[in-house]
């Protein structure tokens, strides 16, 4: 019996008619469109694309080509995009394995005796222990130990955090005078009890505390973020360090 193969260690953009599933998992929440993003505040890469692909940064433009030119959903699909850069190496299909060529060496896979004179509700049980005890993944969340991609994801991913840090950037970007701390609020990226009010209900000392909370906040994303888009210049996401 065959199943889907896994063939990204996160979970790939969805496409397409508006399913359930597929709302609850718009393209928009994959860490992939996320790169993408982030690739597309790079300035030394936009500086790339605009000369059709010259300067230091060509051998990545091969690969990812001009991401300024089009919508994501067209960029990923369009040649296979998406998964030549960022799909895993196929897995064997879970089957009954008859003959020793048949074990594949690979610490993805275990292999399991199963005796079928004992129940198959016994059986069931056992199973779903097997896996409990050593398959970790969740929905998003990575299951392989090793990426195979050619753009494998690096480190922890916060989806949360990485948006944060995107719109802080932008926020920024296109409102250079803002105050971080307004930028902050802008962004609704902490607690709302952490806000400014302006109806003369703070004392000046409470107003300035979150102000400098907020800016503080503000700061770090926006650090974090630019640590980011420069690492998709040298094709790894996301670089925090």
């Amino acid at each position: 019996m065959a199943f889907i193969r896994q063939k990204f260690a996160f979970s790939h953009p969805i496409f397409g008619r508006s399913t359930k599933e597929k709302l609850s998992r718009p393209y928009t929440n994959s860490v992939y469109y996320l790169w993408w993003e982030f690739l597309r505040r790079n300035d030394d890469y936009m500086k790339c694309c605009k000369s059709g692909g010259k300067g230091k940064l060509k051998s990545l433009y091969m690969d990812f080509g001009d991401v300024f030119v089009v919508d994501f959903k067209t960029w990923w699909q369009t040649n296979d995009k998406g998964a030549s850069l960022f799909a895993e190496e196929h897995l064997p299909e879970f089957a009954i394995i008859t003959e020793s060529s048949q074990v594949y060496q690979n610490e993805e896979i275990i292999y399991l005796r199963v005796p079928l004179s004992l129940p198959k509700r016994y059986l069931m049980r056992e199973f779903q222990s097997v896996l409990d005890r050593n398959h970790q993944g969740r929905a998003g969340i990575r299951t392989n130990k090793h990426s195979t991609s050619k753009y494998p994801i690096s480190g922890h991913i916060d989806m949360d955090a990485l948006d944060k840090c995107l719109r802080v950037y932008d926020m920024k970007k296109q409102n250079p005078k803002m105050y971080l701390w307004e930028v902050a609020q802008k962004c609704k990226i902490t607690k709302t009890k952490q806000y400014v009010l302006n109806d003369g209900s703070e004392s000046p000392s409470a107003i300035s505390d979150k102000k400098l909370i907020l800016a503080n906040t503000a700061s770090r994303l926006l650090k974090k973020a630019e640590k980011i888009i420069a690492g998709t210049g040298i094709g790894e996401f996301p670089v925090l360090k």
